[in-house]
């Protein structure tokens, strides 16, 4: 797991329903790593697309990566 995809994780952690912009806000990361950063994620099903359309939210499977990992990016 990339930084980027750790900053996406600790947006959405714990239960956090955002969009691309909105974790890019929170993040400080450039659109391109965000998207690249979410569309990794969503392939290792760490995190989900939610309703309404173009929101993501964190998977049980992303809660357990991101607190056994996240904490090495910390």
């Amino acid at each position: 797991m990339n930084p980027a995809e750790v900053a996406v994780l600790a947006a959405l952690h714990p239960d956090n329903t955002l969009t691309a912009a909105q974790i890019q806000l929170s993040s400080s990361l450039t659109g391109w790593r965000i998207r690249n950063a979410l569309a990794q994620l969503e392939s290792r099903g760490l995190i989900i697309p939610s309703h309404p359309r173009g929101r993501w939210r964190i998977t049980d499977r992303g809660r357990i990566a991101f607190t056994t990992k996240g904490s090495r990016f910390g």
